[in-house]
């Protein structure tokens, strides 16, 4: 039996959401009649128990029934190594931040003594024409 443009288009969108990269439906949405119609750009309960459609709406309800894939990999064993890094790495970006804050602490203390002997400070803003020198050796800490 030939398959319509119409369909085929349906078929598609099943594909798409057995494999979990739906374009017009949200990720992880369950595989029903409806959702298939939403994602192949038509509407809602446009699948319906007609001659042609046969086939499709089996799909779908086998589809329907196997729980949807997931892209989480999820970790086998947990590497000693790793998990010291990465509590190193929150550590120093702790650091960081209350590095950060001081200096825009300070920066604030510094503008109120300005400020109190009638000089004029810049209004403080994003910050625009930074220039990083890549080549630099200096160490900011």
């Amino acid at each position: 039996m030939k398959m319509s443009g119409t369909v085929k288009e349906y078929f598609a969108a099943l594909d798409r959401l057995k494999k979990n990269v739906p374009i017009h439906v949200p990720k992880g949405s369950p595989i029903n009649k409806d959702q298939v119609a939403l994602e192949a750009g038509r509407k809602r309960g446009s699948i319906r128990s007609r001659p042609g459609f046969e086939t499709l709406i089996a799909e779908i309800e086998l589809a329907g029934e196997q729980p949807p894939p997931t892209n989480k990999k999820e970790r086998l064993q947990t590497n000693p190594n790793q998990t010291a890094e990465i509590e190193r790495l929150k550590r120093d970006l702790d650091v960081a931040r209350s590095r950060y804050m001081s200096l825009l602490y300070l920066n604030a203390e510094m503008a109120k003594v300005i400020r109190k002997l009638g000089g004029e400070v810049p209004q403080y803003g994003v910050v625009t024409d930074l220039q990083v020198d890549p080549n630099s050796t200096d160490i900011p800490y």
